[in-house]
């Protein structure tokens, strides 16, 4: 995708009857394709990382929830353990979406 965006780039430049406007719109039209598929992956990453965060923060949500000014060491151990077992299940279920999402993203490059 990005080798026929120079390509045709290069075509631009090489028409020695077009004016430098038409030139720089002819390569700006070039360019168009992968610009919207660079921004349809950035905006896929975007939302993906965002959903992973919001699945971490609920984890510590959850965990201040049970937090009082009375816990102790070994609850306090314990509710650790619980944000890192939510957290790796966070982790494993926004891998889970990765093929989803890349077949997704490969499909509209088409």
């Amino acid at each position: 995708m990005q080798g026929d965006m120079h390509r045709c780039a290069a075509k631009c430049c090489d028409d020695a009857h077009s004016s430098l406007e038409e030139v720089h719109r002819c390569i700006e039209k070039c360019s168009e394709q992968l610009n919207k598929a660079q921004n349809q992956v950035q905006g896929d990453l975007g939302h993906f990382q965002d959903r992973l965060q919001r699945c971490v923060m609920q984890c510590q949500d959850n965990i201040r929830d049970k937090v009082g000014p009375n816990t102790t060491d070994a609850e306090t151990h314990e509710y650790k353990n619980e944000f890192d077992s939510c957290v790796v299940k966070c982790a494993d279920t926004h891998i889970g979406l990765l093929p989803h999402m890349l077949k997704r993203m490969k499909h509209s490059f088409q």
